[in-house]
């Protein structure tokens, strides 16, 4: 499904990935874990359209993606839930889903799509008319995650989704990770800083650092590695 090729990127003079090289298949859930700085952020936002590499290749279920624009990305059928969250705040949930949607010409789809969202996440439901502004921090981010599945995606991208979150909320977005891949059937990469929990789901996980991917393996194989137990995981 999807295959990187030697990517490497950088801002200004500074080498953020260097000579980076992975396959994703159409079914799984992987993670990318590694320090703050290590390029994780960098990685997800070129597949995703947002960082132009300076070197190599993204190719997308046998479309080169490698500098599209974002918008011809989500057309292509890749979508992203960034980092931060990043909800409209000044206008509904509702509203925030259609947004989400822009791509979309059949409406009928789109409030399909909705329901489905509001079927994963019965809060955004309760809250539909409600300003994003206004919810949780929680609650934020089912519905930067719900706008994300808006576009019927083949492939979802997760940008630190724990982030800032209560431990019960934590465990709750690892627990909807995994029953958006086995019953929605969409493949996820999720780039975490809760190594731990993003091992724990993973069917296979790469490791950054500085840059580089120095290891990758099952998500279980990784979670009983010396090397990420004393680096990432406080062993």
């Amino acid at each position: 499904m999807l295959e990187i090729k030697n990517l490497t990127c950088h801002y200004g003079v500074i080498r953020a990935l260097h000579d980076i090289s992975m396959t994703i298949p159409d079914d799984g859930i992987f993670a990318v874990i590694g320090a703050n700085g290590a390029g994780k952020t960098t990685l997800i936002n070129s597949i995703a359209g947002l960082v132009t590499p300076t070197e190599g290749s993204i190719n997308f279920n046998g479309t080169e993606i490698t500098e599209l624009h974002t918008k011809d990305v989500i057309r292509n059928g890749i979508a992203l839930c960034p980092e931060g969250r990043r909800v409209f705040k000044s206008i509904s949930v509702y509203e925030n889903l259609v947004a989400g949607a822009y791509i979309m010409k059949d409406k009928k789809r789109v409030e399909e799509n909705i329901e489905e969202v509001f079927r994963l996440f019965p809060r955004l439901k309760e809250r539909e008319k409600q300003l994003a502004g206004t919810l949780s921090g929680g609650e934020q981010q089912m519905l930067a995650v719900g706008r994300a599945l808006m576009t019927d995606p083949k492939l979802l991208l997760l940008d630190e989704p724990s982030m800032g979150l209560a431990p019960n909320l934590i465990d709750f977005v690892f627990e909807t990770m995994e029953r958006i891949h086995k019953e929605l059937h969409i493949p996820i990469i999720v780039v975490e800083q809760n190594s731990e929990m993003a091992l724990s789901v993973a069917d296979y996980a790469y490791v950054l650092e500085v840059g580089e991917m120095t290891l990758q393996g099952t998500g279980q194989e990784l979670l009983e590695s010396d090397e990420v137990k004393n680096k990432y995981l406080g062993a």
